[in-house]
């Protein structure tokens, strides 16, 4: 089985926020700093984040966060006037990386995405096609790192197909196309 990990986020004044899982221990631990620092300075308030193992039953608030405008303003908008920790703009800025410019550029667009009856289709269709091209993006990201996690000695294609979300077809096809051919060590396991 696949070990995954959660950052668990404990403010003062608020019960704990359980964010994950992460596939990578390493990941968790830079979000768990980036978002801890990010609440205890927003907050004025030590709020301490750390990372434990993702218990499989347990609900976590997913740690990707969309960037689209359109997502993203319906979250904000559902957020408004909530005294919650962490916030979204504190989960946005954990996730692209603690870059205070690059978040704060996000978060204005999402913020002044309108949804008026002028503006909401053209919005809407951008949003439509950075989707589509995040999608394929990440697919091929995906696929990439399919390969990599066999050739570090994950070689159980389900396990491999539980980290990257692709259907066990598609690991197999990705495997043989960089000469590897799963069904020989599948069947020695």
């Amino acid at each position: 089985m696949l070990k995954t990990y959660a950052v668990v986020v404990t403010p003062l004044d608020h019960p704990p926020a359980f964010i994950g899982p992460f596939i990578a221990k390493t990941n968790a631990e830079r979000y768990a700093d980036r978002i801890g620092r990010f609440e205890s300075q927003r907050t004025d308030s030590k709020v301490d984040a750390f990372v434990a193992t993702a218990h499989p039953r347990r609900e976590y608030l997913d740690p990707r966060l969309p960037t689209d405008p359109w997502m993203l303003g319906q979250l904000i908008a559902e957020e408004k006037g909530q005294d919650v920790v962490p916030c979204l703009y504190a989960r946005l800025h954990a996730q692209l990386g603690g870059d205070t410019d690059v978040t704060h550029d996000v978060w204005s667009r999402a913020a002044e995405w309108t949804g008026s009856e002028d503006s909401g289709l053209e919005q809407l269709l951008a949003a439509a096609e950075d989707w589509r091209t995040q999608r394929a993006v990440a697919t091929s990201s995906l696929k990439r790192i399919a390969v990599e996690l066999w050739n570090d000695g994950m070689e159980n294609v389900q396990d491999i197909r539980r980290a990257t979300g692709l259907s066990r077809t598609t690991v197999y096809e990705v495997l043989r196309a960089a000469g590897i051919d799963p069904a020989t060590r599948d069947s020695e396991q």
